[in-house]
């Protein structure tokens, strides 16, 4: 990522996407914990309930869940223990080596369309392309919905499409053993029936405006909430990703916490939890125009207003005689360094007008032409930083 040294350990975890050391190890102790419990014979399990039976008194239990980061986890979580699905040994050993190896292939001609076309247009391709599979056919469209609750609905909607594509893939590997039972269930299912009939699996993209798999989803949406509770027990998995999404939450807010007084302008300016891409990804720049944008954007460069707050320069003041000298004030305002710098400005005036010229708004979302226009400057005025 190229950045200084002086610049915040949780400027560079926000900007590259990782969660600091504690939480990540909170975050594999929950993950371990969760699959220790899902087999009946761990004895990782087994011995932390019995270290419970032995911290008898509330003060040997509060210190063992302080001194202990596993039995933090196990405490916290065993209340799970009645909804997640236990077994002997693996699922993938449960059936026949025919349903092992099972391979159920489905047809896919819909990958690859774009959601922002028009739907009339995605609606007519789907039903163009899916014809011949429809004639003389039962078509059943499926679908899963999981509210910010927590609450998970499922539906089938009879007018089988499906637009869960990671079930389908999970269904067509027959070389991966699979942790999740329900996929040899349904391996099973299907095995059974064709040998009656034919079957034929169809997945269709979501929310393109296909009136079945709508259907099918509302339907989901509704059963999230309301609808009928299938004896079914929970496959560990997942339940990782709530071990995942409470990471996460913990890195946000150690992220407010800590930008308080660290990183506060990074914060305040360019940082988004949501997406899990650095902002460079996919992006056809150069490593110099990475590090540098990623150094603008922490605030830790080299100009002197920087340098002065990491005590390596006597004074913030710019040589031309402002009192700061920072990368807006070289850029816009420097008798010095603004020389060279008017294609810079002219695009910033262009995409981003505003009385008082500003670099961080263009730098929350930097084009190519942006990065290769300030490499060009600093490169220039001998400024790389």
């Amino acid at each position: 990522m190229g950045y200084r040294i002086s610049t915040p350990i949780n400027v560079m975890l926000a900007e590259a996407k990782e969660i600091s050391f504690d939480i990540r190890l909170n975050l594999t102790t929950s993950r371990f914990i969760y699959k220790a419990m899902a087999s009946r014979f761990s004895l990782v399990y087994r011995s932390l309930e019995e270290m419970e039976l032995a911290v008898t008194s509330r003060n040997c239990r509060i210190d063992a869940i302080s001194k202990s980061r596993l039995f933090k986890h196990y405490v916290t979580s065993r209340g799970e223990k009645s909804i997640i699905h236990r077994s002997t040994y693996p699922p993938a050993y449960w059936h026949s080596y025919e349903v092992l190896t099972l391979q159920i292939n489905y047809i896919s001609d819909l990958k690859g369309c774009d959601k922002k076309n028009n739907l009339s247009l995605t609606k007519a391709d789907f039903y163009h392309k899916s014809f011949n599979y429809r004639q003389d056919a039962v078509s059943w469209y499926t679908d899963g919905s999981k509210s910010q609750g927590g609450a998970v609905g499922a539906a089938v909607f009879t007018p089988d499409m499906e637009d869960s594509e990671s079930a389908l893939e999970a269904l067509s590997n027959s070389t991966k053993a699979h942790r999740n039972y329900i996929i040899y269930y349904i391996k099973q299912a299907y095995l059974n029936i064709t040998k009656q009939d034919k079957e034929i699996f169809f997945w269709v993209p979501a929310h393109v405006g296909i009136p079945g798999n709508e259907s099918a989803d509302a339907a989901a949406k509704q059963a999230a909430i309301e609808g009928y509770k299938p004896p079914l027990k929970i496959p560990y998995e997942d339940l990782l990703t709530e071990s995942t999404a409470q990471a996460n939450r913990q890195s946000e807010e150690s992220m407010k916490i800590v930008s308080s007084s660290k990183g506060t302008l990074y914060y305040e300016n360019f940082y988004n939890a949501s997406p899990n891409k650095v902002w460079f990804h996919g992006a056809n720049l150069s490593r110099n125009e990475i590090v540098m944008i990623n150094r603008l954007r922490s605030n830790h460069i080299n100009v002197n207003e920087s340098l002065h707050r990491v005590n390596m320069v006597e004074s913030p003041a710019c040589p031309c005689g402002d009192p700061r000298q920072s990368i807006d004030h070289l850029i816009f305002h420097c008798e010095t360094f603004n020389s060279n710098s008017s294609p810079i400005r002219n695009y910033i005036a262009q995409k981003f007008p505003d009385p008082s010229p500003n670099l961080l708004p263009a730098l929350r979302s930097p084009s190519p032409k942006l990065c290769r226009l300030l490499l060009a400057y600093m490169k220039a005025n001998e400024l790389f930083f």
